[in-house]
């Protein structure tokens, strides 16, 4: 896979993630609206599900950009220069 795409893909992923979670959230409000409180939380709890994964994917994303700009660290390495 290039690495152009796979970088592409990855915030692809995490924008589409963090799009369905803020129209979990609207939903959420509105069924709160109309007194569905189990719905509503429901629909809040995915939302913030959604949101969790959607941060990960992100920063999933500027590791892997990351690395393949040759900026990364391999593991045990430190912050010292």
């Amino acid at each position: 896979m290039r690495p152009v795409f796979r970088t592409y893909l990855f915030l692809g992923i995490g924008v589409a993630l963090f799009i369905s979670s803020i129209l979990f959230f609207s939903w959420s409000i509105g069924y709160m609206q109309h007194a569905m409180i189990a719905t509503s939380l429901l629909s809040a709890l995915i939302g913030f599900s959604l949101l969790s994964g959607a941060l990960y994917v992100f920063r999933l994303s500027a590791y892997v950009y990351g690395v393949e700009r040759g900026e990364g660290k391999a593991v045990g390495e430190g912050a010292e220069g």
